[in-house]
């Protein structure tokens, strides 16, 4: 698969360059036209130009002269390695080469439907909101204002994995006008081997996308960001196996139970503490507390405010704090004697 454009929301195409490439090329062993001294290649500019096409010579981004024997149309020609998606321990599916990958050669293309900023947006926050537990995306930018989303249309680069030491890496190359993002071989990848390469997430939520690639320079997460934490005096090995998760998950927990705790031994500590007469009030005709808030004192509390109305919590038995008050029985005598006692008449 290709990349797939809006026609009405589609990048403009960049303009052509109007320089042609200069590359001599000698008929020997093992001599490819167009090679990493490509003046084209070192720009990142795939060569166009075949004579036996309609256009030919009239086609505006011509800038090679050497015709479809150049080595430097691979994306243009779909010059892919031969994959296919297995799984890989630990991360789902993954993608391994069939023939292997020279240094530098090209695995394959990152392709999806171009979206601009505001549709990547609305389907990043659709997404979240479908899913909360699923934090995948496959978003890649692509050039400023614009990016490439394979979740739906996409093809097999999607089942590669991330890896703080990867094999790949993406180069963005201009081929005839339009940005395209090739994966390349950072060094010689054998036949069966996993492809990888560096997310970089541009995120906040480092914790959120953690790497389990096992690196010896892992820097535990997926964002974008120098080997290890910022602030390290030394570079870890930051590696979050199933048992590191679990245990860290068991320390939020604990964490989140203590502070639950906390709260409502508060609740309870206030509570115990409250008297039995109405703030502010004493003398003759004071007004005790013995079910709760006086719904008098509502008017008083707004205007004074003291505190808000359905914040005002009921209960917590004060008719026998009332009574260990103004009572001096023993205890004894006072415990036998409550059933008999009429507190609505004392408390008149």
């Amino acid at each position: 698969h290709s990349n797939q454009y809006d026609p009405k929301n589609r990048p403009k195409r960049h303009p052509p360059s109007d320089e042609v490439c200069k590359c001599t090329f000698s008929e020997g062993e093992g001599e490819v036209k167009c090679d990493e001294h490509c003046m084209n290649r070192m720009m990142y500019n795939e060569c166009i130009g075949n004579s036996e096409t309609k256009v030919g010579e009239k086609n505006p981004y011509w800038n090679c002269n050497h015709g479809l024997d150049c080595g430097n149309r691979a994306l243009g020609r779909r010059q892919f390695a031969k994959c296919k998606p297995q799984r890989e321990q630990g991360k789902g599916w993954g993608l391994v080469t069939v023939k292997g990958v020279q240094k530098d050669g090209l695995v394959q293309e990152y392709a999806g439907e171009i979206i601009d900023e505001k549709t990547k947006k609305e389907r990043l926050n659709e997404w979240a909101k479908d899913h909360p537990n699923d934090p995948n995306f496959y978003i890649m930018a692509l050039e400023p204002g614009w990016f490439i989303d394979a979740r739906v249309k996409g093809n097999l680069s999607r089942f590669i994995n991330h890896s703080c030491r990867p094999n790949c890496r993406l180069v963005p190359v201009n081929v005839g006008g339009h940005t395209r993002v090739g994966i390349i071989a950072n060094r010689n990848i054998k036949p069966g081997d996993f492809l990888c390469y560096d997310y970089q997430f541009d995120t906040r939520d480092r914790d959120k996308f953690v790497c389990r690639c096992g690196a010896e320079n892992c820097r535990g997460s997926m964002k974008r960001g120098n080997k290890g934490r910022e602030g390290d005096g030394e570079n870890k090995k930051k590696t979050m196996n199933k048992k590191d998760t679990w245990l860290q998950a068991k320390i939020k927990f604990e964490k989140d139970r203590k502070f639950l705790q906390d709260i409502e031994l508060d609740q309870l500590t206030r509570l115990n503490q409250v008297g039995i007469n109405l703030p502010g009030e004493g003398g003759e005709g004071v007004r005790t507390v013995s079910a709760g808030p006086d719904v008098a004192a509502l008017d008083k509390m707004r205007i004074s405010r003291i505190c808000l109305w359905r914040n005002v919590i009921k209960g917590s038995d004060f008719a026998s704090r009332y009574l260990r008050a103004t009572t001096s029985l023993p205890r004894k005598k006072m415990t036998k004697s409550l059933d008999s006692i009429d507190v609505l008449s004392l408390l008149k």
